[in-house]
């Protein structure tokens, strides 16, 4: 373990209505990106937010915090294009919601269609826009971190990924990982399917990867969803992301 290694992150705003972001906006691939943390970096951070978009500032006080402890840049591009998951429809508890949420997977936020476009033009665009940067990491929450570990495949530029309160966990994506892969699941995510996932990770992969369940935090607490005057949830979003600076440190 490098000295790097040895993180902190800096001190979390609870009240995110009056949090002062620390990047700015571009358009990179014809997307509104967030961009923060030191342009000359050697390291970045890929970022697929949660279904519910840009600009939470839960998740961009959380790339400023990756940014920080990590001294990596951080991107985060408009993948929807200004058109999210309304927060309003979830939970999905009506007929209509669920509709609706379904709607949204299997239209905007098709997981193998997200992950093409990724590929082929957003991600491109990004590295041509920061060549001075050596290393990738990528790192999804919910939805996102479905689509993190399909991106983290043989092929991938990415070197280390990070899945946060993954939606659609699938043991199976475990197996075809090729990268350093750190999961942080919660409550909401089934134990089992859990257990196995961990189980499914590649021999070599094994040490330098990590996966926990946290039983006494929800599914979105480093995302959209979090509320940080929450004492527990403001606890383990701090928590959440020492774990995940620590190992981007560790893997990059």
């Amino acid at each position: 373990m490098t000295s790097k290694a040895c993180c902190s992150i800096p001190p979390v705003v609870q009240d995110t209505d009056s949090y002062k972001e620390k990047g700015t906006y571009e358009t990179i691939s014809n997307l509104k990106t967030y961009i923060t943390g030191p342009r000359d970096a050697k390291t970045g951070i890929f970022v697929v937010y949660d279904i519910f978009g840009l600009p939470f500032p839960q998740t961009i006080q959380g790339s400023d915090i990756l940014s920080t402890g990590t001294n990596s840049l951080v991107v985060i591009p408009d993948i929807f294009d200004g058109k999210p998951m309304p927060i309003s429809g979830f939970p999905p508890d009506t007929p209509e919601k669920q509709k609706a949420l379904g709607d949204f997977f299997a239209g905007p936020a098709n997981p193998p269609a997200t992950v093409e476009k990724i590929r082929s033009t957003i991600f491109p665009g990004i590295q041509a826009k920061f060549p001075g940067v050596e290393k990738w990491a990528i790192l999804g929450y919910c939805w996102g971190g479905k689509v993190t570990t399909m991106l983290s495949t043989a092929g991938t530029p990415f070197k280390a990924s990070v899945q946060c309160h993954p939606a659609m966990l699938d043991p199976s994506d475990a197996g075809k990982l090729v990268v350093p892969h750190l999961c942080i699941a919660t409550v909401d995510e089934d134990a089992g399917d859990v257990k196995k996932f961990e189980a499914n990770l590649p021999g070599d992969l094994k040490e330098k990867s990590k996966v926990v369940k946290w039983d006494d935090t929800f599914h979105g607490f480093m995302a959209a969803r979090a509320n940080l005057k929450d004492q527990g949830n403001y606890e383990f979003y701090q928590k959440g992301y020492k774990l995940a600076v620590h190992f981007l440190n560790e893997s990059l």
